[in-house]
């Protein structure tokens, strides 16, 4: 049975400019977290008997894991634990074929915590706050099937880092608690925690996701404290086919920070076709021999100036925006112009600029930035084709922000347009693929609407 859009799929259609068709999508601003208190305050999911009332009908499928908590709705898939390798068979499975955009899970956050910076430090208060609860054996039973379901199953060297790294401050813990003898128990439920939770909390069944770098399936993260999440499939699938998800955010990093980050935090290296068939399709320039830039300073580039926008969008968004621009040359002059990581830099221009027009300050600055947002939300586009499915969420945003920037630049000054987009020689060109796309647009939105 289907269950209604959410929010989280809403904010991924949001718009720069209003639309009088899609006027339920409008764009708004989502306030961020305070990163700094690692104090936790729980909240897990209560048993369904005793549990509110949810505006979810019940579907035809069931966990076999965690059956007395099943999530709010659970689509056409099978878990399926048929395989000893790490991290391979362990997983669900298509149960049929499956369209784009179908709602595969929804669940509420077993454990949910405010979004922090020193992860390390919160897994370590979080146990002490499970341990201040009467059930707390329980929850640390309901927590034991997520990897590694045995601390024998994480790679020695993970292991070891792990207790170089937790036992003096899970052992303060366990004492103030009286528990200084179930240090492995809780340990284990620590390297749970680090090895499947999301930014917002622990989520059981999502958990169970396998990892690919370009997957099939894309886990929406709830814009609110609400502590829900969803997973739909991102492409047409075929019945039989493991369902994936990416460990990662942003996805657009480059193959060797992708395989650092999942070594690092889960204990694997990736073997997914991206992984294999590496970052980009064409040679690097040649500048990238004598470039001073390295891409992993390009990428902590990125990375700080994403943090610095999240901040205060309002605020900030000139000076990322210029920034932006700087670390976009840089990577020019190192990666291929079809690069995976130049992806993650044009989003960051187009998202700026977006966040620059809604303040509608004068009109050369407006032309300006309408230009700035339109060339990166078109090469994002051209990237995006390259690495995503036809019907995958991100590409109907970008293609409402072409149609939206087409649209801003020809009420403004279609001789701009035309001078600076060689791509349309003529106002029916552009008006032609302003169409086309806004078409498109609502195409793949519809599919994720159900």
């Amino acid at each position: 049975m289907a269950a209604p859009s959410s929010d989280s799929v809403q904010k991924a259609f949001g718009l720069f400019d209003d639309d009088s068709s899609d006027d339920e999508y409008g764009y708004h601003e989502a306030a961020v977290a305070t990163k700094t208190s690692t104090e936790v305050h729980l909240h897990f999911t209560p048993d369904p008997a005793t549990a509110p009332p949810t505006v979810m009908k019940p579907s035809q499928y069931t966990p076999s894991l965690w059956a007395h908590m099943a999530p709010d709705f659970m689509g056409p898939m099978e878990f399926r634990d048929n395989s000893v390798e790490f991290g391979g068979g362990r997983g669900y499975y298509a149960a049929c074929d499956i369209p784009a955009g179908t709602l595969l899970l929804r669940e509420r956050a077993y454990v949910q915590w405010p979004d922090v910076d020193d992860r390390d430090a919160l897994l370590v208060a979080t146990v002490d706050q499970i341990l201040r609860c009467d059930d707390a054996d329980e929850i640390a039973s309901n927590m034991a099937p997520l990897h590694p379901v045995r601390l024998t199953d994480l790679p020695s060297p993970l292991l070891s880092a792990a207790h170089a790294q937790y036992t003096n401050p899970l052992q303060s813990v366990l004492s103030n608690h009286k528990r200084s003898h179930e240090f492995d128990k809780w340990l284990q439920v620590v390297l749970g925690m680090q090895c499947n939770a999301f930014t917002s909390g622990v989520f059981l069944h999502t958990a169970m996701f396998n990892h690919d770098c370009n997957p099939n399936c894309v886990k929406f993260t709830p814009l609110t404290s609400l502590g829900v999440s969803e997973v739909r499939a991102a492409r047409f699938i075929r019945n039989g086919e493991q369902l994936m998800i990416s460990y990662l955010y942003p996805r657009e990093q480059s193959r060797g920070r992708r395989q650092a980050q999942l070594q690092k935090q889960f204990g694997f290296a990736c073997h997914c076709a991206l992984c294999g068939r590496g970052d980009a399709f064409s040679a690097a320039p040649p500048t990238a021999e004598t470039a001073e830039t390295t891409l992993e300073d390009v990428e902590k580039a990125a990375a700080m100036l994403e943090d610095l926008f999240a901040d205060n969008p309002s605020v900030n968004a000139g000076t990322v925006l210029h920034a932006a621009l700087e670390t976009l040359s840089d990577a020019l002059e190192l990666v291929a112009h079809d690069h995976i990581v130049l992806m993650r830099i044009h989003k960051l221009v187009a998202d700026t600029c977006d966040s620059l027009l809604k303040r509608k300050t004068s009109t050369s600055s407006i032309e300006d930035i309408a230009i700035l947002f339109l060339r990166s939300s078109y090469e994002l586009h051209e990237l995006q084709k390259m690495f995503l499915d036809k019907d995958h969420i991100d590409l109907a945003r970008t293609l409402n922000d072409i149609s939206q920037g087409i649209r801003l630049l020809l009420s403004y000054n279609p001789n701009v347009l035309l001078a600076e987009f060689p791509e349309w020689p003529t106002f029916r060109d552009a008006s032609l693929v302003e169409s086309q796309y806004t078409k498109e647009y609502k195409r793949i939105k519809k599919l994720y609407e159900d």
